[in-house]
């Protein structure tokens, strides 16, 4: 059953939601006078096309980890369309946002957890047809052995929506001045050099709890480059790695370069057999 007005007032009223504009009834959302987010949020929509087309529109009761999904908003979108969602959420503050969606929309394929991303395993929580790894990738120290951790619990689609490093100091210049990357660094992992820059995320002695657009358990986080993201999700595991472009090609210079953000898709070549609609 729906939360009451009074309620959804008394909750809101002691949460600070910066994300997710979440429409929960004909009077009340969660950031009154900001745009809808299931109705105008362009990655969404991206998500949700590449996931339609590669399932044949048959998205229900497909297996989904959100991880890192700050107030919910994927989830809740994920489960609105049938898909069974688990996500995952280091902060309480945030997790209290989510929980809130739980309780008012009582969707019963929807379900949040308090946990670090890094903990994500198959051994913890088995495997997903699609894994959301959606402003995450970019706050960690050791984004490569996480790949690797993910793509292990992944049998169908990874989806990442990330910062990148630019691969040269000119392309740094372009960069928003707000985004303070350090030199190019290599790193020799596995075997495999990988390039990026460190980004430096909060003072050591810091509280991560209230902080909700940073890193949760690093200080500082390693952005590789996108030439190594990519090889770096092949190398896990995929097959096949695409950047996505349909959401962000009228801006293209800003997303390539102020920015430095892309969206990627890393699929398995035998993930459709999984879809437990498909033969």
């Amino acid at each position: 059953m729906s939360l009451s007005n009074e309620e959804l007032r008394r909750r809101l009223a002691v949460q600070e939601w910066t994300a997710h504009n979440i429409q929960l009834n004909s009077d009340t959302s969660t950031m009154p006078g900001k745009p809808d987010f299931m109705e105008t949020d362009l990655r969404l929509k991206a998500i949700l096309r590449a996931l339609s087309f590669f399932y044949r529109e048959q998205l229900s009761g497909l297996r989904v980890a959100d991880l890192g999904c700050l107030e919910g908003g994927f989830t809740l979108a994920m489960a609105r369309e049938g898909m069974e969602v688990i996500g995952l959420e280091a902060r309480q503050m945030n997790l209290d946002k989510c929980l809130l969606l739980k309780e008012h929309f009582d969707l019963p394929q929807m379900e949040f957890r308090l946990d670090d991303v890094k903990n994500f395993s198959r051994e913890k929580y088995r495997t997903f047809d699609v894994v959301l790894a959606l402003g995450i990738f970019y706050h960690l120290n050791d984004p490569v052995a996480w790949l690797q951790q993910v793509a292990a619990a992944t049998r169908g689609m990874l989806i990442i929506e990330s910062h990148y490093a630019p691969a040269d100091d000119q392309a740094l210049k372009l960069l928003d001045s707000r985004l303070k990357l350090g030199s190019l660094v290599r790193e020799t992992i596995d075997g495999f050099e990988y390039e990026g820059r460190w980004f430096f995320e909060f003072e050591p002695h810091a509280d991560p709890e209230v902080m909700p657009w940073a890193s949760y358990s690093n200080n500082r986080s390693f952005w590789l480059t996108k030439e190594s993201l990519l090889r770096a999700a092949l190398r896990a595991g995929f097959d096949l790695v695409f950047e996505q472009h349909d959401y962000s090609a009228d801006q293209y210079q800003f997303h390539m370069f102020t920015r430095s953000r892309g969206l990627f898709l890393a699929i398995k070549q035998n993930a459709a057999a999984h879809n437990p609609l498909q033969g």
